[in-house]
């Protein structure tokens, strides 16, 4: 900015102070309302971030080689891989049921999956959005039904469970042994995600041991 002198010429102006600036503090009590209103809703935003971070920890499959194919002898396929991951997304979605919030958890949880699931199968070459969409409509009730069948047998009995691992995760000839580490192996993972704080299960803090295989025992 400039400014005319006393001899009529221009000159700029000097510095001016700057304005200062207003700080506003809500009242405690008002803050303590505000967080009360929107505390039911946090959840449902912090599903998708929590969900991720579960599925995260499920994702490893720590043995999944080792076990589930060689082991058990399943073929080395997406199906394959869809049902142990149902298998793991199910013990963790066990857990998180005790959480208020479960409802908005699990469905990040089981989004994160499904998402994953949608990458694999376009990244096997399937370009059509149809037959991506009917597959992924086909796995949605298979893992649905697997879900509802695992929770019955876990409920019940171990030879329930056992008989739910046999038809979704073990639907091969001479599994009787492997079945059977299956069911202790998730009865042991569920105590395990049980004495963990659900802090430490929503930020993905928590890994899955391996199976003890019935040639670990020979």
């Amino acid at each position: 900015m400039y400014s005319a002198g006393r001899d009529g010429g221009a000159k700029a102006d000097g510095p001016t102070a700057p304005t200062p600036r207003r700080t506003f503090v809500l009242p405690e009590a008002y803050a303590v309302k505000i967080r009360r209103l929107f505390q039911p809703l946090l959840p449902r935003y912090q599903g998708p971030a929590i969900g991720k971070a579960i599925y995260g920890a499920c994702s490893a499959l720590p043995d999944y080689k080792e076990f589930w194919i060689d082991e058990c002898g399943l073929p080395d396929t997406f199906q394959t891989w869809f049902s142990t991951m149902s298998f793991y997304v199910w013990m963790a979605m066990v857990r998180v049921r005790a959480d208020p919030a479960a409802k908005h958890y699990n469905q990040g949880l089981v989004d994160a999956f499904f998402q994953d699931a949608e990458q694999r199968i376009r990244a096997s070459g399937i370009k059509s959005g149809r037959i991506v969409n009917d597959t992924l409509k086909d796995l949605v009730s298979s893992f649905k039904g697997t879900v509802m069948s695992l929770d019955e047998g876990l409920a019940r009995s171990d030879a329930a469970l056992a008989a739910a691992v046999w038809r979704n995760l073990l639907p091969v000839d001479d599994a009787v042994l492997q079945t059977a580490a299956v069911v202790k192996y998730a009865r042991v993972q569920l105590c395990l995600l049980d004495s963990r704080d659900m802090e430490q299960v929503k930020t993905g803090r928590f890994v899955f041991g391996r199976i003890v295989a019935a040639s670990d025992k020979a």
